[in-house]
């Protein structure tokens, strides 16, 4: 294994030229907030890949569900309010992302009879655009009009230069990126980090693994938990770390959908629905920006068609069954 040369972007994304200086800053960003290791119990560590030579023994993906657990524990017993909550929104069918926590959120759009026509999940980071911003304003306003709307212009996203992470377009009238509170880059790059400093006590109980890092080292969460995805980052690093092992997270860093499930929907006839699903930014394994939306001319839409019997009404329904994930690598250090 040898160091790594510069950090990619997310899905190792193209949205500047060769050579912009926009993939060196975005490089910089990373590598700050990963410049040093972070030594854990047993000797263990979490380390920044450009600078710490580590032979890779294995990945570990940390994977967990996009509809927020703090929405739907407190309401297993009425799953309709649960979705209910998790798209309810002020005025309009933004979606109420301040509770869309587990770094991914959905904005759902519907017709005028009120059926959903189309869901659109992001995990993009808002700390992307903000450093796409600072090398071309014009770029973000494409990307901006490319997906949202070609309305957009360039006074809709700044206040006195100044990137806004929650405008219209990315609140009340759209979704281009991440922008619940906690949902970005740098909440989750310290989190994984801290992670290996996880105090012992925490894993009373738990045996000490003593094999390379594998799918299976997944360690119980508490029940109590506000998120799926803190409990799941920091049992599964910390253990990781008590092995002791080196331990980072796989380049291009990026929050990733992993895994999109519609076995058992059915469309108006009862038939098994077809692919709907589209990859708008990313690849398969590190999807970024992905839609449903059943295709213009089939003769109905997303809200006509059922999960396991059950119409669908709310996007949460449909969020229930993407994943989320994270990778981490794992090794010693190089002699």
């Amino acid at each position: 294994m040898s160091l790594l040369a510069r950090y990619d972007t997310p899905a190792s994304l193209r949205d500047m030229p060769v050579g912009s200086p926009f993939y060196d800053n975005w490089h910089d960003f990373i590598a700050l907030r990963l410049d040093a290791s972070t030594i854990g119990t047993n000797g263990g560590e979490f380390y920044d890949a450009t600078q710490t030579d580590v032979n890779i023994l294995g990945e570990h993906a940390l994977v967990w569900m996009a509809f927020p657990r703090r929405v739907l524990m407190p309401r297993l017993d009425d799953r309709t309010s649960a979705f209910i909550e998790a798209d309810r929104t002020p005025g309009g069918d933004s979606g109420n992302r301040n509770v869309q926590d587990e770094y991914c959120e959905w904005r759902v759009e519907r017709n005028a009879a009120g059926k959903i026509t189309k869901v659109t999940f992001t995990t993009e980071t808002p700390e992307y655009f903000e450093q796409l911003w600072a090398v071309d304003r014009a770029r973000v306003v494409t990307l901006y009009q490319t997906f949202v709307n070609p309305a957009v212009v360039e006074a809709d996203l700044h206040i006195g230069g100044t990137y806004q992470r929650s405008n219209r377009w990315n609140n009340a009238d759209g979704i281009m990126h991440l922008r619940q509170s906690i949902n970005n880059l740098n909440a989750a790059l310290n989190l994984a980090q801290d992670s290996a400093v996880t105090p012992q006590a925490q894993f009373t109980g738990i045996p000490a693994p003593t094999t390379i890092p594998t799918a299976s080292d997944n360690y119980q969460m508490p029940s109590v938990a506000d998120t799926s995805v803190d409990p799941r980052v920091t049992y599964d690093v910390a253990a990781l770390v008590r092995k002791p092992f080196s331990v980072t997270l796989r380049d291009p860093i990026g929050l990733y959908m992993t895994h999109f499930d519609d076995t058992g929907w059915t469309k108006p006839d009862g038939k098994p629905v077809d692919n709907y699903w589209t990859i708008l930014r990313g690849n398969p394994g590190q999807i970024l920006r992905l839609q449903y939306e059943v295709p213009a001319g089939a003769g109905f839409v997303v809200g006509d068609l059922s999960i396991g019997g059950r119409p669908i009404e709310w996007g949460g329904q449909i969020a229930e069954h993407v994943t989320v994930s994270i990778v981490g690598v794992a090794g010693v250090r190089a002699s």
